[in-house]
């Protein structure tokens, strides 16, 4: 009776935390297909980020690859993980993230422009996904650089991208954002790379 109550509190909470991640994949599992081969993936250090102590140090993680090679399936799974050990995750596409936040700037609403940049602040994990799919304005760049610099060495980012972090500089229009942000980043950040074809293409 004492475990099916503790069951029921714990499963009430995890569902609160997993509705305000607003995950793209909120069913997401370490299943096989981040064991595929063809993924090409470091297996020791998949293992060790499904253990989320990386969060717990505040490290960073750059996730790259094509499209359709299971790379935002992965990181809605490490955030399940992040999240049933009640750990504070968000998950944003960066172009939604970025326009948020502009709109907001531009018709002065401070209020909700600083709660926003707070909550973000605050999340022991950040995930932005489709990194490099807009243009970075100067604005865009202050804001990526203001997120950045308020989680540095505390709180735990991720980065998915479908360009190579090698092509990432160009993305920026102001080099001085540019220089700034990527060493809040890639400094001690774990990167892993999914290779393989798309799953977008396998006929099930």
């Amino acid at each position: 009776m004492v475990t099916a109550e503790w069951n029921l509190r714990y499963n009430k909470k995890f569902e609160r935390y997993l509705k305000k991640a607003k995950l793209k994949i909120p069913g997401a599992t370490f299943d096989e297909k981040l064991y595929d081969t063809d993924r090409q993936l470091d297996i020791p250090t998949i293992e060790k980020l499904n253990t989320c102590i990386w969060i717990d140090e505040g490290r960073n993680l750059v996730v790259t690859g094509m499209t359709g090679t299971v790379k935002t399936y992965y990181v809605n799974a490490l955030a399940v993980a992040a999240l049933k050990q009640f750990k504070e995750v968000r998950y944003y596409s960066a172009s939604k993230l970025l326009l948020e936040l502009s709109a907001h700037e531009q018709v002065e609403d401070s209020i909700k422009f600083l709660g926003i940049m707070e909550n973000i602040a605050q999340v022991d994990l950040l995930i932005i996904d489709d990194f490099g799919l807009m243009n970075l304005d100067v604005e865009k760049c202050r804001h990526l650089f203001e997120i950045l610099d308020s989680r540095e060495s505390r709180k735990s980012t991720v980065i998915v991208s479908q360009i190579p972090v090698k092509e990432w500089y160009d993305l920026f229009k102001d080099c001085t954002y540019a220089d700034a942000c990527l060493d809040r980043v890639l400094c001690k950040a774990y990167r892993l790379e999914f290779k393989g074809e798309s799953l977008r293409n396998q006929k099930f």
